[in-house]
């Protein structure tokens, strides 16, 4: 062990000792006490979390906007109060009569027509794709007459339905037994030149349906002139229709 002396006065004085025996020096240790490590932090790798999967969310989120989509157009559907959902059919309150659908006492618009749909996101020559029940829908503008032309691959069927109508077909879908009411069809062809539809020229309540009965491709130049009647026509001229 090392030996220890008095900074003041040289006198020999132990190890320990805490003053001087001689001037009575306060002794400071020659061997001062270690200084405590500091403490050591080892990084850990973190512990990944499982993906939380956002599909079912993601679901739900969808039909609810489907849901709001629906109240949204029967809203917005002034001729079409729907009742509650019965079983699988929405049930019209007024649903059109068989003297609705008659063509009003005016004079069809005579030609040159304005095309309104000629092609299904590509040019005209590639058609519109349709599968077996499947269906196009478009609205009829009002005060015009609508003029259904077209060639296809594959048989189609029109139909005009008001837009109550079409939410009972679309809620089905695409089943006509759910229709209430009655309707202006036109037969099943692979081909219509200028059928003309006029009943949308006094009411802005209709949409037309191209129903295909198999896969194929339709060829569509639909095309309207502006022919507006006096009077309400269609089912907006029904009593109590609106």
């Amino acid at each position: 062990m090392a030996q220890s002396y008095c900074p003041n006065c040289g006198t020999s004085v132990q190890p320990n000792a805490a003053f001087c025996p001689n001037c009575g020096t306060k002794i400071t240790s020659p061997h001062p006490q270690p200084q405590q490590a500091p403490p050591r932090y080892y990084p850990t790798t973190p512990t990944q979390a499982s993906p939380v999967s956002t599909g079912p969310y993601k679901a739900v989120i969808g039909i609810l906007l489907v849901i709001i989509i629906i109240l949204g157009v029967l809203s917005a559907t002034s001729l079409g109060h729907l009742l509650p959902l019965t079983g699988n059919h929405y049930s019209l309150p007024n649903p059109p009569n068989a003297q609705s659908v008659q063509p009003p006492n005016t004079q069809t618009a005579q030609p040159p027509y304005t095309t309104i749909w000629n092609a299904c996101g590509g040019p005209p020559s590639q058609g519109c794709n349709m599968t077996s029940n499947g269906w196009r829908e478009g609205t009829v503008p009002d005060t015009y007459d609508y003029f259904v032309s077209f060639t296809s691959t594959v048989p189609i069927r029109v139909y005009f339905f008001t837009l109550g109508q079409f939410v009972q077909y679309a809620v089905c879908n695409g089943d006509v037994t759910c229709v209430s009411g009655s309707y202006y069809p036109l037969p099943a062809a692979i081909s219509q030149s200028t059928a003309p539809f006029r009943l949308a020229e006094g009411c802005a309540d209709y949409v037309a349906i191209y129903v295909s009965l198999s896969n194929g491709v339709m060829y569509p130049n639909i095309s309207v002139k502006q022919n507006a009647a006096g009077f309400a026509t269609g089912y907006c001229g029904q009593v109590g229709a609106g």
